[in-house]
């Protein structure tokens, strides 16, 4: 189980990794649609809270037309589905090995 464990806990690190590269993108096109405010705010709360990562992620999908970003929105969102489904599996393992679970 240990084994399984740390390929989860990869795959956790790595769909992390791509998420950060889809949140550059979606502030890419922020500044180059002229959404400076929202980008601004967007860096900021990431910087301060890690709340900006969130509302980069719901302002992708409210001007998805605007960006043209459809398709880097639903794998975004799939990618962070994915990354959940993994962490949830690598808890539940590690549950099970601590004695929580039978």
């Amino acid at each position: 189980m240990e084994g399984i464990a740390l390929i989860l806990l990869g795959l956790c690190w790595l769909l992390g990794a791509v998420n950060i590269v889809c949140f550059i993108m979606v502030l890419v096109k922020m500044f180059y649609y002229e959404d400076v405010g929202l980008a601004g705010l967007t860096l900021l709360l990431t910087f301060c809270s890690g709340v900006g990562v969130f509302l980069g992620f719901v302002a992708g999908w409210m001007n998805v037309a605007k960006y043209d970003a459809m398709r880097l929105m639903g794998f975004w969102t799939a990618i962070s589905l994915a990354q959940c489904m993994f962490a949830v599996a690598y808890a539940l393992i590690q549950l099970q090995a601590e004695g929580y679970f039978h």
